[in-house]
C-alpha cells in the first residue's frame, strides 16, 4: 500500500508539473513580442502593405482642397471622323473585300480650367490631337462645344477653349514649393467617372518617361496616386487646392508609378499656346553629356547637352548644327542641368532667331538659328 501511495504522489506531481509547465510556455508565448517576419527579398511578390494613416487636419486639408479644385475640373469627350476615302483606296478595298471604318471613333479624358472668364482649359495634346470634335462636360453638368486653342506634343500640354464668363478656375501654384514626401491629390475623370478622387504622394520630381514616337517626356514629377485611363489631363494638386501637375502616364505592369507634366512646364506651353497657337522647335535629339564627353569638351561634369539626332528639314540642320555637337549656350542662357535647353527654347516664339554656343571638335562655335513650330507629327525639342 505504501509503494501504491507513493506511485500516486508520483503521477500527481508529474501532472502538476505538466500544467505547470503548459502555463509558463502558454504565459510566454503571451507576453512575448510578435516576432517580425524577415523582409521578401527585392524581386518577391509584392504584398498589400498596412493601411495609410491619415490623421484628422490632413483629411480635413483633403477634403478642403477637393471642394476648392473639384468645380474646375472637367471631363473631355472627342470625336475622331474616318478619313476621307480616296476613291482608288475604294476600289482596292472593295476588291480584296476589306471594309472600311464606318463609324467615328470617341475618346475620353480630363482637363481643368484656368481662365474663367476666357474659357481657356488645360489638357493633355494626346487627349484631343486630331479630334474632330471636342466637347466639355464641366462639373455643375453644364455641356459646351470646345475649340482646340493649341497643342505641343513634345510636352503633351495642349489648351482648348469654351465660351467663359463665369467658370470656376483651379488656382496654380508651383513644384518648387513642393517638397518629394508631400500629400498629392489627383482628380480627373478615369474610365467616364466624373471628379473622381484619389491620394499619394509626391514621389519624385524630374523624371523622364519615353513617349509616343520615341519621344521623350521630361519634367515630370512622379506619384503614387492611381492614376487610370481618362485621368489624363486633369489636376494633380497640393493640400492646399492648389494645381501642382497634370496627369499624363502611368507605367501599367507597376504599382503606383503615375507622372504628371509638372505646372511650372504646363504653365509655360499653355500661355504660349493662348498667345500664339503653336511652339518654338529647334528640332533636335539631346542627352545630357557624359563624364567622359565633358571632360572630352573641357566643360564640368554635368554641364552641356549632346545632340544624338537632327531631324532633316529642321531648323537646326538647316543652320549646320550636326549629331555629336555639344550644346552649352542659347543666348545667354548656360545649358547646366536637365532641363534647360527644353526651358529656352520655350521662352522664344516660332521665327525668333537665337545664337546656339556648341563645341564641335574641341573649338567652341555660335551658330544662328531660326525656331520653327513644332510639327505635331513630330519629336525633339
Amino acid at each position: 500500500m505504501r509503494r501504491a501511495g507513493r506511485t500516486a504522489v508520483l503521477v500527481l506531481a508529474a501532472l502538476l508539473g505538466l500544467i505547470v509547465g503548459a502555463a509558463l510556455v502558454l504565459g510566454l508565448h503571451r507576453t512575448q513580442p510578435q516576432q517580425t517576419a524577415p523582409p521578401a527579398p527585392w524581386d518577391a511578390p509584392s504584398r498589400p502593405g498596412p493601411p495609410v494613416v491619415v490623421d484628422a487636419s490632413s483629411q480635413d486639408a483633403i477634403v478642403a482642397a477637393v471642394q476648392k479644385v473639384g468645380p474646375a475640373v472637367v471631363n473631355i469627350s472627342t470625336v475622331f471622323l474616318p478619313p476621307a476615302e480616296d476613291p482608288l483606296d475604294r476600289i482596292i478595298r472593295r476588291s480584296l473585300g476589306i471594309p472600311r471604318e464606318p463609324f467615328p471613333r470617341g475618346g475620353q479624358g480630363s482637363g481643368f480650367v484656368i481662365d474663367g472668364e476666357q474659357g481657356y482649359i488645360l489638357t493633355n495634346a494626346h487627349v484631343v490631337k486630331g479630334a474632330d470634335r471636342v466637347t466639355v462636360l464641366l462639373a455643375d453638368g453644364r455641356q459646351l462645344d470646345a475649340t482646340v486653342v493649341g497643342v505641343d506634343p513634345l510636352t503633351e500640354v495642349a489648351v482648348v477653349q469654351v465660351p467663359g464668363g463665369d467658370l470656376p478656375a483651379a488656382e496654380l501654384g508651383s513644384t518648387e514649393d513642393i517638397p518629394i514626401g508631400s500629400w498629392v491629390i489627383a482628380i480627373g475623370n478615369p474610365f467616364g467617372y466624373e471628379n473622381s478622387v484619389t491620394v499619394g504622394v509626391l514621389s519624385a520630381k524630374e523624371r523622364e518617361i519615353k513617349g509616343p514616337n520615341n519621344m521623350v517626356l521630361a519634367d515630370l514629377l512622379q506619384t503614387d496616386a492611381s492614376i487610370n485611363p481618362g485621368n489624363s489631363g486633369g489636376a494633380l494638386v497640393d493640400l492646399n487646392g492648389r494645381v501642382v501637375g497634370m496627369p499624363t502616364a502611368v507605367i501599367p505592369y507597376a504599382q503606383g508609378m503615375g507622372f504628371a507634366v509638372s505646372i511650372d512646364v504646363a504653365g509655360q506651353v499653355a500661355e504660349r499656346l493662348i498667345e500664339t497657337g503653336k511652339m518654338p522647335w529647334l528640332g533636335i535629339q539631346h542627352r545630357p553629356l557624359l563624364p567622359e564627353e565633358a571632360r572630352q569638351a573641357g566643360l564640368p561634369e554635368g554641364k552641356g547637352s549632346m545632340i544624338f539626332g537632327v531631324v532633316p528639314g529642321g531648323p537646326a540642320e538647316r543652320a549646320g548644327l550636326r549629331p555629336r555637337d555639344f550644346m552649352v549656350r542659347i543666348d545667354d542662357r548656360a545649358i547646366e542641368k536637365r532641363g534647360d535647353l527644353s526651358k529656352a527654347i520655350r521662352s522664344y516664339e516660332a521665327g525668333d532667331t537665337v545664337d546656339v554656343v556648341l563645341i564641335r571638335g574641341g573649338r567652341e562655335m555660335t551658330l544662328s538659328v531660326e525656331l520653327g513650330a513644332v510639327p505635331p507629327e513630330l519629336g525633339g525639342d
